[in-house]
């Protein structure tokens, strides 16, 4: 929001500074050819009065005596100054590329200023290969016009002019978008301030701390509205969420004697039936099959119901150790079923998690592997690190699921088509997912990446 803000006022800032800089250059560049062709007028006219005297009193072709006003006058301006006759023949100038005698009378500011007009303006001189801007006036006698003084400049100087103020504008410019910058950060820090802490206490939230509450007191009136609707939302959900949790561990936990004391009668059962009875025997041991699966749910739902009670520290777990532990604890298993667990975990690995649940996700994850495994298929539990983060994978051969079922896969008491007549509870990778959001770490299901039938279960965690 903050980078929006400033970004926003900068380019505001710019916008204007070139919609007003293209007209700003072409209104500098007449000042400043208003201001260069005014002082060319000014010195003309006093150097044309020194020169009625001189040509009133000299019938030569040269005036020495202009020289010392001409030069005095090209030091102050740079400019070429040239003198004429009245036949437009050069009798003074300060250009040393220019030779007195040399006629001027075929120059257009020359022969206007011969009929008593001033001429002002700008022509492309064949003579230097250059635009001029020049000033050519009379030398007047009364109505008799004695010669003409012309006063002239490369273009050059003029665009000199304008670049030099152009600059000194743009570092204004410079300027004004850098305090701009300033003066968005100031307001963006501002506005977005309240919504920041405001975030925080969201994200507070989400880690299931209930007790967090916003600052209502700070900030404009909307935002203050918002946290007291957030505080609100939050003693709401925080009351919600904590009878939910009471009522899950109390009627799990008030489950559990009276399953317990149904296996005890089963069990009973059991040993004083005939053995001749074999439908009754089934019976019984479809019973005691059902309490044990109802007894693995509780024990679950009590699993998921303290790990909801409030936020769980987490330690250093030694990822290559506790895969090695768990594929021990597993082999007889896979054994049995003929399927091959086989470990490409790197060593040295270590993340952070809560106690024993990168062990409880290895577990489920490998559960879930046997369970899918036809004998003789591999299972593969990869371990490696990458941009900080430490990347555990379980991949199985069996039918894999399609895009919906990998998401669904996480929800409570979810079962696959396939696998709705097999043995499981449906809780595994729920519990899976609440040890991953307890632990800070992600968890996904996903295809394998070398197009082979198959999944691969995967849980990233932060390194330490």
């Amino acid at each position: 929001m903050r980078s929006r803000l400033v970004g926003s006022f900068v380019a505001l800032t710019v916008v204007i500074l070139v919609v007003f800089g293209i007209p700003l250059r072409s209104f500098v560049e007449n000042v400043e050819r208003e201001r260069l062709i005014t002082s060319l007028e000014r010195d003309a006219f006093i150097l044309a009065g020194h020169a009625e005297e001189t040509l009133n009193t000299s019938s030569g072709s040269e005036l020495p005596s202009l020289e010392p006003f001409i030069l005095d006058h090209a030091q102050r301006t740079d400019a070429k100054v040239v003198v004429t006759n009245r036949s437009g023949i050069v009798i003074a100038s300060n250009d040393n590329t220019l030779s007195v005698g040399t006629s001027f009378i075929n120059r257009p500011e020359i022969q206007r200023a011969l009929t008593g007009e001033p001429a002002v303006g700008e022509r492309t001189s064949s003579t230097l290969g250059e635009e001029l801007v020049f000033v050519a006036v009379p030398v007047l006698s009364g109505d008799d016009v004695l010669g003409v003084v012309r006063f002239s400049n490369p273009k050059s100087v003029v665009d000199a002019k304008v670049n030099e103020s152009l600059l000194g504008i743009a570092l204004a410019g410079m300027f004004t978008v850098l305090a701009g910058v300033a003066l968005a950060i100031a307001v963006a820090l501002r506005i977005a301030q309240p919504i920041i802490r405001l975030r925080k206490n969201a994200d507070a939230l989400a880690r299931g701390e209930f007790d967090n509450r916003a600052n209502a007191e700070q900030g404009p009136k909307e935002i203050r509205e918002l946290a007291m609707s957030f505080n609100t939302m939050a003693s709401r959900l925080g009351l919600m969420i904590k009878g939910q949790r009471e009522f899950n561990g109390a009627v799990s936990h008030q489950l559990r004697t009276p399953l317990t004391a149904l296996r005890l009668r089963l069990e009973y059962l059991q040993r004083n039936i005939s053995s001749e009875n074999d439908k009754v025997i089934d019976a019984v041991e479809a019973s005691q099959d059902e309490v044990d699966r109802l007894q693995e749910i509780i024990e679950q739902l009590l699993n998921l119901a303290r790990m909801e009670s409030g936020v769980i520290p987490q330690v250093e777990v030694d990822v290559y150790e506790v895969v090695s532990q768990r594929l021990e604890m597993w082999a007889p298993l896979a054994e049995e079923r003929d399927v091959h667990i086989v470990s490409d975990v790197e060593p040295g690995l270590s993340c952070k998690m809560i106690e024993g649940g990168l062990d409880q996700i290895l577990d489920n994850y490998i559960d879930n592997a046997l369970g899918v495994s036809e004998a003789g298929q591999i299972i593969t539990i990869r371990g490696y690190e990458r941009a900080r983060r430490i990347v555990l994978e379980v991949q199985d051969l069996g039918p894999g699921l399609n895009d919906a079922e990998k998401i669904d896969a996480f929800d409570r008491f979810w079962r696959s088509v396939s696998n709705q007549n097999k043995p499981g509870t449906g809780l595994g990778l729920a519990i899976v997912r609440q040890i991953a959001a307890a632990s800070g770490a992600e968890v996904r299901l996903m295809d394998r990446e070398d197009s082979r039938r198959g999944l691969i279960a995967r849980v990233e965690c932060g390194a330490v």
